[in-house]
């Protein structure tokens, strides 16, 4: 009876012996088996976590962010520099550069004139605008056109847009022959007279460097007196009756 008590009790130890380590190793297992594998996941900053776009392709972004930028405030304009312009080169009683501009003739060919050539022995009126079709400088050119005078022999209106913007802005104002469309794509009489601006701070415009609008009047070539606008963005005309 003694040896079989010892023989249950002998047996139950190693049972319960191969148990326990059977547990041990086990939890040994598992344990090594957290410790092995490593979160993998990068730890991103907050900004580029919570907004998607950033990590998407530009090509899959909606088209509003494309439109309107990224989600915060909005670049403020007013931190940008002001326009900067250039001294006037020509002042009154100075001759006009003799420059080359250009402007489309009634059946589609490109025209070449020399400026002193086209002021030689005449009374002009020459109006100088920032960009074509623009709302302030069509106002320019429409009350220069509406004060022009009976004794003004050419009225005549440069940019630096090309013949073909210059005749389409002409025939979308009705002017007609009273106003003759000329380009200074180069710049060169603008640039001459001093009459350039650099506009390029201004970023929502995308003008860059333009003529300033300027309205000036000549006499067989000779500047008899000039009135001009520094502000590329507002309607601030100058004194276009004093000018004529």
């Amino acid at each position: 009876m003694a040896s079989s008590v010892n023989n249950i009790a002998a047996t139950f130890a190693t049972v319960t012996g191969s148990s326990s380590s059977t547990i041990s190793a086990s939890s040994s297992v598992s344990t090594s088996s957290l410790t092995s594998f490593p979160l993998s996941i990068p730890q991103r900053p907050l900004s580029v976590s919570w907004n998607p776009h950033t990590s998407l392709p530009k090509s899959h972004t909606p088209s509003l962010i494309n439109l309107y930028g990224p989600p915060g405030p909005r670049r403020s304009f007013n931190s940008i520099s002001t326009v900067k312009s250039k001294p006037i080169a020509v002042p009154v009683g100075y001759k006009l550069p003799d420059v080359t501009l250009s402007y489309l003739a009634q059946n589609g060919a490109v025209q070449f004139v020399s400026l002193r050539r086209l002021c030689k022995g005449k009374r002009v009126v020459l109006v100088g605008v920032s960009a074509a079709f623009s709302p302030s400088c069509t106002r320019f050119v429409k009350r220069v056109e509406s004060e022009k005078s009976r004794a003004v022999d050419l009225l005549a209106c440069v940019a630096f847009n090309d013949v073909f913007v210059m005749k389409a802005w002409g025939e979308n104002l009705a002017v007609g022959e009273k106003v003759m469309m000329l380009s200074d794509g180069g710049g060169e009489l603008c640039g001459a007279l001093g009459m350039t601006v650099d506009a390029g701070a201004t970023a929502c415009f995308g003008l860059g460097v333009r003529p300033r609008r300027f309205c000036l009047s000549a006499v067989n070539g000779v500047v008899t007196s000039i009135n001009f606008d520094d502000d590329v963005e507002d309607d601030a005309l100058p004194s276009i009756k004093s000018t004529v």
